[in-house]
């Protein structure tokens, strides 16, 4: 669909510059009265990308002096809404998810969609207490989504034992979702790299002259930080008054000087160099100076580090965060990535790891969890190969820059219960009682194209359905995970035709179409045809934009994580390597389940056979795993991962066998679903496990060389036609809840020419 308006001022040095889009063209639609038109808009594709389109349009029928109005029908291919984030409920009220969902604290539009979701869910008095037809699991966003500021990455002592590096990130001003100030929004990549030299800068301190004393080497977090660490510096503030020809003056002095040389010198350059970042306006002409400086300082800092880490181990971790920044500093002004106009975007042909390595990076800093981290969050892995790491250095660096310098709240949060309880079940439900109409069972089969006087047009669409669901939540406001008998299905075709039947109403079904599904569904269902309307851009997006499938397993446990031997709380765990790379706890999502339980009059299980934790795994499969090979896979990873793999994070779990008794794992404390066992490993086939191989279920990667090949939501080649999904070009290029989110609401803009482009948190950032 074409668009309307412009995007507006050139975004500052270290942004990324977007092109206008064009302007909008006026589509057919049926007029109703003098001044409003009807739109009838199809939006093929019940996930993020399609709720938050749909979900923007009935904004603008809510708007006042509106001149159009939109009449919308989403088509989605199961009997649930949700994609990858569909979740639903067994017999047992147990949450069967896709795999591990939690949410990061910079999710701004997918929170905002949420929090105003949450206030029409609040307004009509729906919740778990509502009444028949009115409840849903949660009544408000904070009963919903919970913040989690406790992280953790995984990685392998030079004897080989693995280790655990945690902490508590602190809690930011603000909360995603709620409107931004002008001190957070926009960032750009001079304020980004400013907060990393705060970050360096707080580090080196607590290094070289901790607030408290030196802290004894020990174990990571708590008992090997300082205080310093337990509260790090963000405050980020900077003498205003020292011009920056006076700090480039301190930086060619102290180059001059050899002051550099020393830890102090250090210190003292990494201070000086962060308030210069902070000044808004940098000269372009002074690059080459910067440079010069930033080498040398990478340089003596490096050498530096080299020797802490050679008397104390302990402080590996932070030295490794230092060179990676360093690092990035150095790179950006080698690749004058700071003055172009592409951003971030200028860098995404090279591989993140390359990247680092060919401006400096060590060895240890290559390998260490924070970059491998990266990595498996995003399962950046070409063909599910753990040996073939590849992800795009722009988009690396802009979701690690917003990760950690742009959340507010936590860093992560979490769901009370499932992704389909705690975000689609009430976006259902408010979509509906505005009017949205669903069609579940819908899959995609084919789209014909038309080449009419204004251009190329979406003529029909034709779905298989095979299935006629009604109320598609049970009666607790939660997705039953209850099989359903299959049918023949039938064909069932959307037209685009305005000329008339002869009564004097049009014959049309839709005005405009989003399809917001998976790549491979429309791959699948019209490639040949995508391929003719949109002659390259199609068939080079395919080639170059990749999927690969995930993994995913969840297991209930009679004993909670201080009796499986972990001690620091609530955590999530990533870089944990084979078979499955993250561990998440999940142990909240209990008093969820239990309230099911309860509301369905179910009997409870005895105390000794009831849950008292529940661990999420997740992790990358290899494509070369036959399809129906895969859900034993899977099975069979997550055998592995309990029997052995764990030992050092669990160990009060595993007890060697001695005197008769046999020995024991984390799978002699799996639970039976229903209570009707006692704890053991008779239960672990009853837990839940999921391959995701197949179409929308993959995961949308960011390989190096592929996002240029992205086709935006305003494209303008198919007049009534706009694309959304997270393997668009979004601004985010990544597979995340937060892409979709702004592909969908790129799609409504599109359309309806709203929201304005500024107000999609994140589409200019660098």
């Amino acid at each position: 669909m074409a668009t309307t308006g412009e995007v507006g001022a050139r975004p500052k040095i270290g942004g990324k510059s977007k092109t206008a889009a064009p302007p909008r063209k006026n589509f057919e639609a049926e007029p109703r009265g003098k001044s409003l038109r009807v739109v009838k808009v199809a939006i093929v594709g019940g996930g993020m990308a399609g709720m938050s389109t749909a979900w923007e349009l009935c904004r603008q029928n809510e708007a006042k002096n509106a001149s159009e109005c939109y009449d919308i029908t989403v088509y989605e291919r199961s009997a649930r809404l949700g994609g990858k984030g569909a979740s639903t409920r067994d017999d047992e009220g147990r949450i069967l998810e896709h795999g591990l969902h939690v949410w990061l604290g910079f999710y701004e539009n997918a929170f905002a969609i949420m929090r105003e979701c949450y206030s029409e869910v609040a307004m009509r008095g729906w919740g778990p207490d509502g009444k028949v037809g009115e409840i849903l699991p949660h009544g408000s966003f904070d009963e919903a989504f919970i913040p989690e500021p406790h992280i953790g990455v995984a990685s392998r002592r030079r004897s080989g034992d693995l280790e655990v590096w945690s902490g508590m990130l602190p809690l930011m001003k603000g909360q995603p979702g709620e409107p931004l100030d002008v001190d957070t929004n926009p960032f750009t990549l001079w304020a980004y790299l400013a907060r990393c030299l705060g970050l360096v800068r707080a580090l080196m301190q607590s290094m070289l002259a901790p607030a408290q004393g030196e802290a004894a080497p020990g174990d990571p977090r708590p008992d090997g930080r300082s205080t310093y660490d337990e509260a790090q510096e963000l405050d980020f503030s900077f003498d205003a008054l020292r011009s920056p020809s006076v700090l480039l003056d301190h930086m060619v002095r102290m180059m001059r000087v050899g002051v550099l040389a020393s830890t102090a010198g250090l210190l003292q350059g990494v201070t000086i160099f962060e308030s210069w970042l902070r000044e808004r306006n940098p000269a372009p002409q002074s690059s080459r100076t910067i440079l010069k400086f930033v080498e040398a300082l990478a340089a003596q800092t490096r050498k530096q580090l080299r020797d802490f880490v050679a008397i104390d181990e302990e402080v590996r971790r932070k030295t490794e965060i230092i060179d990676i920044v360093m690092t990035v500093l150095v790179g950006l002004y080698r690749d004058k990535v700071f003055f172009s106009d592409k951003g971030l975007d200028a860098i995404n042909h090279i591989d993140y790891r390359k990247w680092l390595m060919d401006h400096g990076a060590t060895k240890t800093s290559l390998e260490s969890p924070f970059i491998t981290g990266i990595y498996d969050l995003v399962f950046a892995y070409r063909n599910g190969d753990r040996k073939r790491p590849a992800l795009a250095a722009g988009q690396a660096l802009r979701g690690a820059l917003r990760m950690f310098f742009s959340y507010r709240g936590a860093m992560f949060w979490r769901m009370a219960s499932g992704m389909g309880d705690a975000v689609f079940a009430p976006l259902y439900k408010v979509l509906a009682d505005k009017g949205v109409k669903f069609r579940f069972c819908h899959e995609l089969d084919q789209i014909k194209f038309a080449e009419v006087p204004t251009g190329k047009i979406v003529r029909s669409v034709r779905f298989r359905v095979n299935d006629d669901v009604g109320d598609p939540l049970d009666r607790f406001g939660c997705w039953p995970n209850a099989p359903r008998t299959p049918r023949e299905p039938v064909a069932f075709t959307l037209s685009y035709d305005h000329s008339e039947d002869g009564s004097g109403n049009s014959r049309t079904s839709f005005d405009a179409v989003v399809f917001a599904t998976g790549i491979e569904p429309l791959e699948k269902a019209a490639g040949a045809e995508l391929r003719k309307v949109l002659p390259s851009k199609w068939d080079a997006m395919c080639k170059h934009v990749k999927t690969v499938a995930t993994q995913s397993a969840q297991v209930w446990l009679s004993k909670d994580l201080q009796q499986l031997g972990w001690n620091r709380g609530t955590v999530i765990v990533s870089s944990l390597g084979a078979p499955f790379e993250t561990w998440a706890d999940m142990t909240r999502t209990l008093a969820s389940e239990q309230a099911h339980r309860r509301k369905a009059a179910k009997t409870p299980a005895p105390a000794d056979r009831q849950p008292r934790s529940v661990a999420y795994f997740c992790g990358v499969l290899a494509d070369k795993v036959a399809a129906d090979k895969a859900p034993d896979v899977v099975k069979a990873n997550a055998r592995a991962m309990l029997e052995e793999n764990l030992k050092p994070i669990w160990p009060a779990a595993y007890k060697a066998a001695s005197n008769g008794k046999k020995a024991l794992t984390p799978l002699d404390a799996v639970v039976d679903p229903n209570g009707k066992k006692p704890p053991g490993p008779d239960n672990f086939d009853a837990q839940h496990f999921k391959a995701n191989i197949e179409g929308s279920d993959r995961y949308t990667q960011s390989l190096p060389g592929s996002i240029e090949f992205r086709i935006s939501p305003l494209d303008p080649t198919v007049l009534n036609m706009t694309l959304a999904g997270d393997w668009t070009d979004c601004g985010f290029n990544a597979g995340c809840i937060e892409a979709a989110a702004m592909s969908g609401r790129l799609a409504a803009h599109a359309i309806s020419g709203k929201p304005d482009l500024d107000a999609i948190v994140g589409y200019h950032h660098p």
